[in-house]
């Protein structure tokens, strides 16, 4: 009995530990995205902010349990924020940016472009990054962004066009980081095989 609970207390801190690396890579992938659309219209990069990611992720297991997708608080003063639905696998977390950034070919005021003009915001310095599984196939995101944007009457100096290319320049292709929310967890595996192995007798364990 003293084994099973020693092996059931590591599978939970495995998982627990695979689960802030996921979710700490994952926030990575979605800043990267988000900065090379930024630098695209001349703004900033921004940086990764801890505490505002860990409420980020608070809302984010929120949203995936009550299986409603609503924003926070829309009137809220302290930050934007852009939430996304997306398919656990390769890719699935920068389509979420991708579908964001076709905003550009809306009007501004235009309800359906609030989440490119948040992620655009030049005034912005920082972003929290949280997610939360829903099934085996779904997730979803939110990002938060300091100081807010969708302002009204700043969205001229805020949300600057594309930058005109010149010249054009030979992209070199990167290999882009598997999203490790669709990574299977391998060695919570393994304790689980040792785990109903041992109860069903293939395995025996001298405790002295």
């Amino acid at each position: 009995m003293y084994f099973i609970k020693i092996v059931f207390l590591v599978f939970l801190a495995v998982c627990e530990l695979q689960r802030i690396k996921a979710n700490r890579d994952n926030a990575r992938i979605v800043l990267r995205d988000t900065n090379q659309k930024r630098h695209r219209h001349g703004c900033q990069e921004l940086f990764l902010d801890l505490a505002l990611s860990t409420d980020c992720e608070k809302y984010a297991r929120k949203l995936a349990k009550r299986n409603n997708y609503t924003y926070s608080d829309p009137t809220n003063s302290k930050y934007s924020e852009n939430i996304c639905k997306y398919q656990i696998v390769r890719g699935g977390l920068s389509r979420c940016v991708s579908d964001w950034y076709r905003g550009q070919k809306l009007d501004f005021l235009d309800p359906r472009a609030k989440e490119f003009t948040a992620m655009i915001w030049r005034s912005s310095k920082f972003m929290g990054y949280g997610d939360a599984t829903i099934n085996a196939y779904e997730g979803i995101m939110v990002v938060r962004y300091t100081p807010p944007g969708n302002i009204r009457g700043l969205y001229t100096d805020n949300v600057p066009p594309k930058k005109k290319h010149k010249h054009k320049h030979k992209h070199k292709k990167h290999k882009h980081k598997k999203n490790c929310a669709s990574c299977q967890d391998n060695r919570c595996l393994i304790l689980i095989i040792l785990f109903f192995s041992y109860r069903l007798g293939f395995l025996s364990f001298n405790m002295g």
